[in-house]
């Protein structure tokens, strides 16, 4: 759990240090007080990056040299300090109990997060880079030794595509039976990973909304899996050098959603899709609940803006019972109806500054 948080230089967040209690947390406040920026910074806490921008000096406030963020917690009874420092230059600097951190994947092992923004859509509507990432995501809180897998999977990757580019790969069988055996192995945990998801969609798409009972959620591994990766790649071995890139494999693969045989996206509304993105990241949250020591923070930014009372309530009451989440709106009525009966601590945010409301 996130006990405290510091943030120096957010956006228009120039200095705040708030203590965060179990439960809801939620920030009401006008367009442009600080709210979403708040929860940017967590995100930048917990994994090292902004959600609304792949840039540092957005992030940054004007005129400042950097921004930082540090964050004290709880895990399975032991306490952690966890900070991260971003410059303009594009710099980063990260600690974990006060040693620096080789990668910023420390940072996501100690502070899981589920992420539900109001541009979340095009993770089912765009590129499939998008889901690849929302699976990965979550392989690497529920399977140990996932992420020295996609790394070495990744790695093998840039190789190969480098030495077919430079056409020095007469014969690269070696290096297809490399490729073959991590990306298997890399398949078979997205589609074991696919499966829960599809289970826990098949329970919480219903309690959303009646409409979202039939959707489908359908694995595709990036080759015709009725050969193993390995004749495929063979398959694909002359074309593969002609075109100076690996054409088939786990880099390729994509997750599809059905609704009455066609794409979601083709028969829902888009009221529909927000509903299917919701119950989506809710299925994540609950995965890594059941597989993780740390349960993770729930992040929720302006839910009462984009869907309606009845459904604002039936989201709520899937994050209740322990649940630490941190959710914004403008006005705070709304986030008290969403809520229901269960205690909410409320802060009023104006101009970058917090006010805890009673």
């Amino acid at each position: 759990m996130l006990e405290h948080i510091e943030i120096k230089c957010v956006r228009n967040l120039a200095k705040l240090e708030v203590s965060l209690a179990s439960g809801a947390t939620a920030l009401f406040g006008a367009n442009g007080s600080g709210k979403t920026s708040f929860l940017e910074a967590v995100h930048l806490l917990g994994v090292g990056r902004s959600f609304r921008t792949h840039q540092s000096k957005p992030v940054i406030q004007h005129e400042a040299a950097s921004c930082r963020i540090v964050g004290h917690g709880s895990s399975a009874g032991r306490s952690f300090v966890m900070g991260i420092e971003k410059y303009r230059d594009g710099l980063v600097r990260a600690k974990v109990n006060g040693e620096t951190i080789p990668s910023l994947s420390a940072l996501a092992q100690q502070l899981p997060l589920v992420l539900m923004d109001t541009e979340g859509l095009s993770l089912l509507t765009g590129a499939p880079e998008g889901r690849r990432r929302l699976l990965d995501g979550t392989l690497f809180h529920v399977e140990q030794g996932f992420l020295a897998l996609w790394k070495r999977y990744a790695h093998l990757l840039r190789q190969r595509n480098s030495g077919l580019r430079r056409g020095i790969l007469s014969s690269d069988k070696a290096w297809r039976h490399e490729l073959a055996q991590a990306g298997e192995q890399l398949t078979q945990a997205r589609g074991g990973v696919v499966g829960r998801y599809a289970e826990k969609l098949r329970q919480l798409a219903p309690a959303i909304s009646p409409n979202l009972a039939e959707v489908e959620m359908v694995f595709r591994a990036g080759w015709d899996r009725r050969e193993s990766l390995q004749a495929a790649l063979e398959k694909n071995a002359q074309s593969d050098a002609a075109q100076g890139f690996t054409q088939v494999g786990p880099h390729r693969a994509d997750v599809r959603f059905i609704a009455d045989g066609a794409a979601a996206s083709e028969v829902l509304s888009r009221g529909q899709m927000k509903l299917l993105l919701v119950a989506l990241k809710l299925s994540q949250g609950q995965i890594i609940e059941e597989a993780s020591k740390m349960p993770p923070l729930y992040l929720i930014d302006d839910l009462p803006a984009e869907l309606d009372e009845a459904h604002c309530a039936s989201v709520c009451a899937q994050l209740r019972g322990g649940r630490q989440v941190i959710m914004t709106a403008v006005d705070r009525a709304s986030l008290e109806r969403a809520w229901g009966a269960d205690p909410i601590n409320l802060f009023h945010v104006e101009h970058g500054g917090l006010t805890i409301q009673r």
